[in-house]
């Protein structure tokens, strides 16, 4: 009887040995599963990163570009203000209604008075015509400017999502080797 319940409680002890053991494997394969699923999800991350990182790089290139564009747009505006302030000027200088008026009688006949008074026409109509080019410019300036700010905006938060990003990873590839060695 004695040997009996010896080997009763052996074979308990066997059986509960088993169960350890079993569930110690399963523990392992789940911890293999997981290890496999943040090692994929790491390699995501990576590649987020990497894309994030290829976009920030496009965007650079475009506010570069953009910037150059501001460059030449501001020099074309100052030369446009330069002629504009020289006509002016001259214009002023020969403004008063008595010298147009003097300039279209003084004609040798009424085909040339014709002409010069086309030729005024025309002159006012290219003041016009430039100071509407100087507006339409300063306004395709800002309009590159604000552009340009919506950029860098965009780059700004990209950076910021790639760091946050770039945390979690190293975040997660550290509990990971954590995990392993517990």
């Amino acid at each position: 009887k004695q040997l009996e319940t010896q080997r009763k409680e052996l074979n308990a002890k066997i059986k509960t040995v088993n169960r350890l053991i079993f569930k110690a494997k399963k523990d392992q394969n789940n911890a293999l599963e997981d290890l496999k699923d943040l090692n994929q999800k790491i390699e995501v991350r990576e590649k987020l990163i990497a894309t994030i990182n290829l976009e920030a790089k496009l965007l650079s290139k475009e506010i570069s570009s953009n910037e150059k564009k501001i460059a030449q747009l501001h020099k074309k505006l100052a030369a446009l203000k330069k002629d504009y302030a020289e006509m002016i000027y001259k214009s002023y200088k020969s403004k008063s209604q008595q010298s147009r008026m003097m300039f279209l009688l003084s004609s040798k006949n009424f085909r040339q008075a014709y002409k010069r008074l086309q030729y005024m026409k025309q002159f006012t109509s290219f003041r016009k015509k430039q100071g509407e080019e100087i507006t339409a410019q300063t306004v395709l300036i800002a309009q590159f400017v604000d552009s340009l700010r919506l950029q860098k905006m965009e780059k700004d938060t990209l950076v910021v999502f790639e760091n946050e990003h770039r945390q979690n990873a190293n975040f997660a590839t550290n509990g990971v080797s954590l995990n392993c060695m517990t």
